[in-house]
């Protein structure tokens, strides 16, 4: 076993930054030297930044997005059409439509993927709240989005090879 080249505080720090998505040990590492290098430039912002985080952001209780304002800035801005709500599993997802600039409808986020296997099923999703939302005389569609990154699986229709999935709904 490796001797301990640090104290327990910076130990801390690169076991924490490990649990980040895309670091590993060895990144978190390098990242927390650099942390530590750059602590004026960049960790007292990044300190601050974080308990600022801690503080405002919150969960949209109208789509699930989170932000610092509630309703957030997505359900808030007057030029977003209002007919169309884009389903989507996660925040994450959210972000990645927004960044491509691919709707200019609502969203509504679902909080996960159903998985059985790591004990997520229907209760566990927004689901409810969806059916509400979707019930609104205003919207007169639903599009649903795949989580980035997923495959397209058996007879399923996928929106990267057919174009968007659109559900119309029937009064």
């Amino acid at each position: 076993m490796a001797a301990a080249v640090a104290g327990p505080e910076i130990e801390r720090l690169i076991q924490l930054l490990a649990r980040l998505p895309g670091l590993g040990p060895r990144s978190a590492r390098r990242a927390a030297l650099h942390l530590i290098k750059k602590r004026e430039a960049l960790m007292t912002p990044l300190s601050a930044a974080l308990q600022v985080a801690i503080d405002k952001i919150q969960v949209c209780k109208t789509c699930g997005n989170i932000d610092t304002q509630n309703p957030c800035t997505v359900c808030t801005d007057p030029r977003r059409d209002p007919s169309i709500i884009v389903v989507v599993a996660d925040v994450a997802d959210l972000w990645a439509l927004e960044r491509a600039n691919a709707t200019n409808g609502l969203y509504h986020v679902l909080g996960a993927t159903l998985s059985p296997l790591d004990g997520v099923g229907p209760q566990d999703l927004t689901i409810d709240a969806l059916v509400a939302r979707a019930h609104d005389p205003r919207v007169s569609a639903l599009h649903h989005r795949p989580p980035a990154g997923r495959r397209c699986q058996g007879n399923e229709a996928c929106p990267r090879r057919t174009g968007r999935r659109r559900a119309r709904l029937s009064r």
